[in-house]
C-alpha cells in the first residue's frame, strides 16, 4: 500500500476509533435509570421480533460487542504500521484495557458505580476483536504470498 493511502486509512481508522470511544464513554455518562431504560427498550424490541433475551444478557452483550468493535479498530490501527506482531497486539490490548478501566471510572462519577466484572467482560470483547483482526490480517497476508 502506498504511503499516502496508508496515511488516509490511518486517519479514517483514527476517526472511527474516536467515534467509538465517544459512543462508549457517552453511554457511561448516562444515569443508572437512563441506562436501564434503554436496555429494557432494546430487550423488549428483541423479544418482540422473536429473539428471546433477558435484560441482563442485553446489558452484558452490549459491553462485549462495543469493546469487540474497539478491539478490531485498535488492531487495524496498530497492525497497519507494523503488521500483526506480538507488539501490535499488546499495544491494542493495553489501549483496550485502559479504555475499559476509564469506562468504569466514568460510571463511578455518573452514579452508576463500577464493576470489575464489566472490565473483564469489556477486555474479553476487545481481545476477541484483536484476535479476529489478527487472524484475518494473517490470512490475507498468507494469501498474497
Amino acid at each position: 500500500m502506498a504511503e499516502k493511502q496508508k496515511t488516509q486509512v490511518r486517519l479514517f481508522l483514527l476517526l472511527l476509533l474516536i467515534a467509538t470511544l465517544c459512543f462508549i464513554w457517552s453511554n457511561s455518562m448516562v444515569s443508572r435509570e437512563g441506562s436501564a431504560s434503554l436496555s429494557r427498550r432494546i430487550t423488549a424490541w428483541l423479544n418482540g421480533i422473536g429473539i428471546p433475551v433477558t435484560h441482563y444478557f442485553v446489558r452484558k452483550a452490549a459491553h462485549f460487542c462495543e469493546f469487540g468493535l474497539l478491539g478490531c479498530e485498535l488492531m487495524l490501527l496498530f497492525g497497519l504500521g507494523s503488521g500483526v506482531s506480538l507488539q501490535s497486539m499488546s499495544n491494542a490490548a493495553f489501549a483496550a484495557l485502559l479504555t475499559a478501566v476509564t469506562d468504569e471510572t466514568i460510571q463511578i462519577f455518573s452514579g452508576r458505580g463500577s464493576q470489575v466484572q464489566d472490565v473483564v467482560l469489556d477486555f474479553s470483547g476487545a481481545l476477541t476483536g484483536i484476535l479476529f483482526i489478527s487472524l484475518a490480517l494473517k490470512l490475507i497476508q498468507k494469501r498474497k504470498n
